[in-house]
């Protein structure tokens, strides 16, 4: 399978030695890791592939440009992650509200038959169109939480929110989401 990202960048190749201590020799040396983990935060929210690679390539630009900005006491991804979505909202404001669910990101399991591969994707897009129905920032906690698997130390810097306020908007997001799943999907655990 061809990484979907080999055309963005390979920022770590630029920087050869142990990770610089700041500036953009340091944001570079970061990058490669960035891109490949907001790739799929991109891809949920702009529903394509190609449209994924443009915004985390322009994302890395704008870090570049920005790296007098990044804090190297902190965690790298949460800055790179609100540079991203910063851009894939912009993408999103310009081009109007579309919700796309693209089938080739609905996995099959492995070894399925027809009926239960076709159940599995009939599931997907339940959870995936009751994500996209939820508020903007409850969509936005499970999508980094389930689909970034970031942790809550991590969520809070991305969204400029304490952690207490992460776990409680995660609570309720989930809550929300089980209740507009159907009874078989949505009401298993509590």
């Amino acid at each position: 399978m061809i990484d979907p990202l080999t055309s963005v960048i390979a920022p770590a190749a630029m920087v050869e030695g142990p990770i610089p201590r700041r500036g953009p020799s340091r944001v570079r040396a970061e990058l490669d890791g960035a891109t490949r983990r907001g790739y799929v935060a991109a891809r949920r929210m702009l529903g394509a592939p190609d449209l994924a690679r443009d915004a985390c390539q322009e994302a890395a630009a704008r870090a570049l440009r920005a790296a007098d900005r990044y804090d190297p006491t902190q965690p790298f991804y949460p800055w790179f992650y609100r540079i991203l979505k910063n851009h894939c909202l912009d993408r999103l404001r310009r081009r109007g509200r579309e919700v796309s669910v693209d089938e080739a990101m609905l996995p099959a399991p492995p070894g399925a038959g027809l009926e239960e591969r076709a159940l599995a994707g009939e599931r997907e897009r339940a959870v995936t169109a009751a994500i996209a129905r939820l508020d903007d920032d409850l969509r936005e906690i499970i999508e980094l939480r389930h689909f970034q698997d970031a942790s809550y130390e991590e969520m809070a810097l991305a969204l400029e929110i304490p952690v207490g306020t992460v776990m409680s908007r995660l609570y309720r997001a989930r809550k929300k989401l089980r209740a507009a799943l159907p009874p078989e999907m949505g009401r298993g655990r509590r």
